[in-house]
């Protein structure tokens, strides 16, 4: 049976070869028939003479036709010229407009959904209704070189009636407006877009000539060479320089002045829209610590809640990468490009599509292949494409993507995938170089580019996925690549874990501000006590005018010399991780109407605060991933779901139904809109223990409390 199916695929393909030529030039001929008819009619129009070409309007012979285009010509453009006016000159263009259209074979998709002429003629009537009737309201004469007026009869009647009912004014302002909404709709051309280009390219050229003019006015400045221009050019320049000086010392007193207006300001608003809030963020908050119900003192009774910055100098310490597991040597084959790439060409063929492969980019997972299509694509169809080439090619879970018009992106799976260790990519100069606390060892691009991303330039994250194993894996990436970044007075931990337990490995690490929570009853507390803390954080900022927590620590390196009266300020902040493990547990009817206000409160504000949130589920619906969750966390990792409902609920697109499992993710950051396909990095559970069990027996944690 298979054979069969093979060689009718091996029969259609010859097939498509041999009529590929016949294709080809019969659209060569028809472009050239087309454009050589355009051109005849334009000739035809430009030639026309009413005075001696024979008309529709006259009876009897003509002696002598001048027109270039002969009897044929002459009639066609008297016909035209009556009707549209100069406007006729229109028609070649559409003319020579088809035949390109033909060449390039969108005839085909006209064919397939005549409902796509619908806008493009609507477009192309309004044009040429508005084009008539403002030739006719400033040309109402008649033209020596027309049958009748410069709109034609169509002009005629439109403009008359609009000059008629809003006079030449109004009727001039309503048939731009139509003449460029036609314009529109026939070319999809946008205005704003072609504004902007034309700025770019005024301000592009207008800034030279602004310099040269400059250069031109100041040149005598650098040209004394008399000893009275020398005299005078140092006179002159003594006196800039003073009023330089002058203007400097003057502009510096006014920011210092306004700087401490601006610091008052910002410390009172802060005051005061704290106060308003803390009513409802402290109202169902327990008089004693959160942490109270996770830890006690020795004699059981709950300590009072302080917020901590300094903690034990005994935990300043990174682990070694000797904990990790070396990396093998083993490096699967290379896939045969060559092959895979004629396949590919064969493939398309017998889809009846003309392509060629143009560039292809092996990866550790994927090999990419960069595909012109001669042949027009609907790219709405680009999903049923994927799946009839993962049939002929015999490889599943293919995807296509465009890359650009015309050009496609062939995502196949390498026979033997290659797996991605953490513990190389911990090592690299993306990794080790970057001095932010907040780096994440994520995996590799699929084009084999170590992927590293920074936490404080994507202040929270939304993990989700069908499979459990893959959001754990994530999850620990996240967390040892924080632990080999920073030490416990740079970054702490705030782990819920309410379901599956994955996260009991981390107890007792040096880096966690509280225990492990693993009971619900113990998650709103902790919750509460971030945003208390986040909102602390702010007040200490606006005390000295910070903006983030950056230029909060900034100023007290600074200042650690000088005696600050407030004992509090001379601290430096360390940055806050919030993972919560399973946001399904937390959004059921009984929580969350509690928990998703806080959940809010600090995605949107948290940020400054050096607080982070990274929320990981493996239900991707609707009544967990909400709309409030979704609008305050834009960066998002989607790993392989079964539907593409689920990945619309993840990314707000297709796609992850498409990916591989086992680490195989898309990655979206805010603005960007089109997600990245990124192979996540592999941290074994016995490489986790080892760390952990290597921080605990060098420091103890200090909770709050």
């Amino acid at each position: 049976m298979q054979m069969t199916q093979a060689r009718r695929s091996s029969r259609r393909i010859n097939a498509t070869r041999k009529k590929q030529p016949i294709k080809h030039g019969l659209r060569d001929l028809v472009l050239i028939v087309f454009c050589f008819a355009g051109l005849y009619l334009f000739i035809s129009l430009l030639t026309y003479y009413p005075d001696s070409d024979p008309s529709w309007l006259r009876s009897g012979s003509v002696e002598e036709v001048k027109n270039k285009g002969g009897i044929v010509g002459a009639l066609f453009s008297d016909l035209f010229f009556f009707l549209f006016g100069y406007f006729a000159y229109l028609f070649p263009i559409m003319v020579g407009y088809m035949g390109l259209l033909i060449y390039q074979g969108r005839h085909h998709e006209i064919f397939a959904e005549p409902k796509s002429l619908v806008i493009p003629g609507l477009g192309f009537i309004l044009t040429l209704s508005a084009g008539c009737g403002i030739a006719l309201v400033h040309f109402r004469t008649e033209s020596i070189l027309l049958p009748t007026h410069a709109g034609g009869i169509l002009g005629l009647w439109i403009g008359n009636g609009l000059v008629a009912m809003v006079d030449q004014l109004g009727a001039t302002l309503i048939l731009l407006a139509v003449f460029f909404t036609g314009i529109t709709l026939l070319t999809g051309l946008s205005w704003l877009k072609l504004m902007d280009t034309l700025g770019d390219h005024t301000l592009h050229h207008w800034l030279p000539v602004t310099k040269k003019y400059m250069r031109k006015q100041f040149w005598p400045w650098f040209l004394v060479h008399t000893k009275q221009g020398l005299q005078f050019a140092n006179h002159g320049s003594k006196i800039m320089f003073d009023k330089l000086h002058q203007w400097t010392l003057t502009g510096y007193t006014r920011w210092e002045q306004r700087r401490a207006e601006w610091r008052q300001e910002r410390e009172y608003y802060v005051e005061a829209y704290l106060d308003e809030e803390d009513d409802y963020f402290v109202k169902d908050a327990p008089e004693t610590s959160p942490v109270a119900n996770l830890s006690q003192s020795d004699t059981g009774t709950p300590k009072q809640m302080d917020a901590v910055n300094l903690i034990r100098p005994a935990a300043s310490l990174l682990p070694a990468l000797s904990l990790l597991d070396p990396v093998p040597n083993r490096r699967p084959a290379a896939p045969n490009v060559k092959l895979l790439s004629q396949q590919i060409t064969e493939a398309f063929a017998a889809l009846q599509v003309e392509a060629e492969v143009n560039a292809v980019q092996p990866g550790p997972v994927l090999t990419t292949f960069e595909v012109s299509t001669i042949t027009p694509i609907n790219t709405n169809h680009l999903d049923e494409m994927g799946s009839a080439l993962a049939k002929v090619l015999n490889a599943p879970k293919t995807r296509v993507l465009e890359n650009q018009p015309g050009v496609l992106d062939i995502e196949m799976p390498n026979a033997k995938r290659q797996t991605i260790y953490l513990s190389e990519l911990l090592t690299t100069p993306e990794f080790q170089d970057n001095l932010s606390p907040l780096m994440v060892a994520l995996g590799e691009e699929i084009s084999g580019q170590q992927k590293v991303i920074d936490l404080t330039r994507i202040p929270h994250i939304l993990i989700a996925g069908c499979d459990a194993a893959e959001k754990t894996q994530a999850i620990n990436t996240f967390i040892i690549s924080l632990l080999y970044k920073s030490s416990p007075e740079a970054v702490r931990f705030l782990l819920i874990d309410s379901s599956s337990q994955a996260l009991s490995v981390y107890a007792d690490l040096p880096h966690l501000l509280m225990p492990v929570i693993t009971a619900m009853a113990q998650t709103l507390p902790a919750l509460q006590w971030c945003v208390q803390e986040m909102e602390r954080r702010y007040r200490l900022m606006a005390s000295i005018g910070a903006r983030n927590i950056e230029d909060y620590n900034h100023t007290q390196e600074r200042q650690q010399n000088q005696s600050v009266e407030d004992a509090e300020s001379k601290e430096s902040l360390f940055y806050i991780v919030v993972i919560i493990d399973e946001l399904a547990e937390l959004m059921t009817p009984e929580l969350e109407e509690q928990i998703e206000p806080f959940l809010t409160r600090l995605t949107q504000k948290a940020r400054a605060a050096g607080i982070h949130i990274i929320v990981a589920t493996q239900y991707p619906t609707v009544n967990v991933i909400t709309g409030v969750i979704k609008a305050n966390i834009p960066t998002r990792l989607a790993f392989q779901v079964t539907k593409p409902s689920e990945s619309r609920t993840i990314l707000g697109q297709i796609g992850a139904e498409t990916l591989l499992g086992l680490g195989d993710m898309l990655y979206m950051t805010a603005g960007t809109g089109m997600p990245i396909r990124v192979h996540g990095s592999f941290v074994s559970d016995h490489e986790v223990q080892q760390i952990v069990a290597d921080l605990k027996a060098r420091a103890t944690p200090a909770y709050v409390g």
